[in-house]
């Protein structure tokens, strides 16, 4: 269940973790799954040490600093930053992503444009790119998406549906 946090955990065994919205592993065994509607599915794998992550990033993860907590953890049981890539998944676009200055306040120039209504245009895809790119992640392996949750009919949007919405399934695992 995703609480858009910045809590990620480790895990070693299948189940349920309540109140997260990130999963780390080392575990061939597993499947790493969560849910998402206009959040960013966004999926880790450092190649060298076959550590994966995936993690649930909306503004409020984003803000609180989930995608550093995500490598951070990765670090610490061993992944190399050099060799990890990272791949953001379909999301609510920049094209249809408006928010107010108290959610565009938290979003570097280079991911926001202001509009003439007092509201901003924001880009989770690229604050995130940020991020990650702050994190020592090379640029070289990050990659996303271009597909809009918002203007895709074959994907859910809370944005479009409100609570009515489903939800996709973000799948991640070492073969």
């Amino acid at each position: 269940e995703q609480v858009h946090s910045n809590q990620v955990q480790w895990i070693e065994t299948p189940g349920e973790y309540a109140a997260v919205d990130g999963l780390v592993t080392s575990n061939t065994g597993l499947i790493l799954i969560l849910k998402v509607a206009d959040c960013v599915p966004v999926y880790f794998h450092d190649s060298q040490k076959d550590i994966v992550g995936l993690i649930h990033v909306g503004w409020r993860g984003m803000v609180s600093g989930i995608v550093q907590n995500t490598i951070e953890l990765m670090q610490i049981k061993g992944a190399y930053i050099g060799t990890t890539h990272v791949y953001m998944g379909p999301a609510i676009g920049v094209c249809c992503y408006e928010v107010g200055v108290e959610v565009a306040q938290f979003f570097d120039n280079a991911a926001k444009q202001e509009l003439n209504n007092h509201k901003w245009k924001v880009d989770l895809h690229k604050q995130i790119n940020l991020k990650l790119l702050d994190s020592g992640v090379l640029s070289d392996n990050i990659h996303a998406s271009n597909i809009c949750t918002f203007e895709s009919n074959e994907c859910h949007s809370y944005r479009r549906n409100g609570s009515d919405a489903g939800r996709m399934y973000a799948f991640m695992g070492i073969e």
